[in-house]
């Protein structure tokens, strides 16, 4: 039978050990999901940790979505309560990737549906 895969050789590769001092070393499970939590920033953090270069990189997001009319600015002045209440919020979060460029991600924030 040449068609099996060969048996993994590390079958703990979940586990990392640990050592917190020099007497005790702790086996804790890894979780990839909490270093992709923890990389991004909301807007605020974001041009406070990356300065002038996350600022441009997030006019330039909101630039691209204004030229592709999936954004229109409109000042809340102008808008009646009722256009106010139906207006979605837009949720802003930066991100440096691994090459060092800044990414700028948005996604409208449905829960006031």
């Amino acid at each position: 039978m040449s068609n099996l895969r060969p048996r993994p050789t590390c079958v703990n590769s979940k586990y990392a050990p640990i050592q917190d001092g020099q007497q005790s070393t702790e086996v804790k499970m890894a979780k990839p999901q909490a270093h992709v939590m923890m990389m991004q920033m909301n807007i605020k953090q974001g041009i406070h940790a990356f300065g002038e270069q996350g600022s441009d990189t997030m006019l330039k997001e909101l630039n691209q979505l204004h030229k592709q009319k999936a954004l229109l600015p409109l000042r809340k002045e102008y808008m009646s309560y009722k256009q106010r209440k139906k207006a979605l919020r837009y949720l802003m979060f930066l991100k440096e990737k691994r090459d060092g460029t800044i990414k700028v991600r948005g996604c409208a924030d449905s829960r006031s549906q």
